[in-house]
């Protein structure tokens, strides 16, 4: 089934599975979820999203902050039809849901924003429909190990609404 490899070619395969497993082990800390990376405690951390939209100004000249109420918003199409959109139809994370109340960071922190910003690009990418939001903006309240809260504000790519 395997071919034989003798002596040297199971040292080199031996030693390139270890020099594997170490550049792993050695890169750990410098992911943002921490994988591979030994920690004796984990991070007790809760992120608190406010999910917001940056709308065409009424003016016609740059933009408004409208705010999202509990996941859902209301935006016209090109023709002008009213639509509702939902961040869940499109994030199915729990831990990630803008309902306005803060939840637990179970990946630590710097993981837990990093899936915000890429579930932002996402829905942003997605809302086909929604002739009125220029971009998502999550501002996320960020407690590190029950530490003082710090502001941290994530925003999706700009939309081409043209």
């Amino acid at each position: 089934m395997f071919p034989e490899l003798g002596s040297k070619g199971r040292i080199a395969i031996a030693t390139f599975w270890l020099a594997g497993q170490a550049a792993l082990i050695l890169t750990g800390p410098m992911r943002a979820d921490g994988a591979f990376a030994f920690r004796m405690f984990p991070e007790s951390s809760t992120i608190d999203v406010q999910l917001v939209r940056e709308v065409v100004a009424q003016s016609g000249h740059g933009t408004e902050v409208v705010p999202v109420d509990r996941g859902a918003w209301l935006a016209h199409d090109e023709k002008g039809t009213l639509h509702r959109f939902r961040w869940d139809d499109r994030v199915k994370d729990g831990n990630i849901f803008p309902y306005g109340h803060p939840v637990h960071a179970g990946y630590g922190a710097g993981a837990q924003l990093q899936r915000l910003a890429h579930a932002l690009d996402d829905v942003a990418t997605h809302i086909d429909g929604d002739a009125d939001t220029v971009r998502l903006v999550a501002n996320v309240t960020v407690r590190k190990n029950g530490g003082p809260p710090e502001h941290v504000r994530l925003e999706s790519r700009t939309r081409d609404l043209r």
